[in-house]
């Protein structure tokens, strides 16, 4: 289940990649360091790295996303 109802939406991971794909986009890179990246999250008040794993593993298994240290990297439409 991606959502639970007795979750917090704002720290699910689903909300959780939404905002680090609006990241990503609103610096137009394709690639973004996760030191820079949670330092980001950390506006919308998301400091666990828990919910950035979750938001991260829903990301890559989604096949948005692809890691190689420390970097993550958005893959390219075919």
């Amino acid at each position: 289940m991606l959502v639970s109802k007795d979750e917090n939406i704002k720290t699910s991971s689903v909300y959780v990649a939404s905002l680090i794909l609006k990241n990503i986009q609103r610096k137009k890179v394709d690639k973004i360091s996760i030191f820079e990246l949670s330092k980001d999250l950390k506006k919308y008040n998301i400091t666990r790295y828990r919910h950035i794993f979750f938001g991260l593993a829903f990301l890559y298994s989604s096949g948005i996303i692809d890691f190689k240290e420390p970097f993550i990297y958005v893959r390219k439409q075919k």
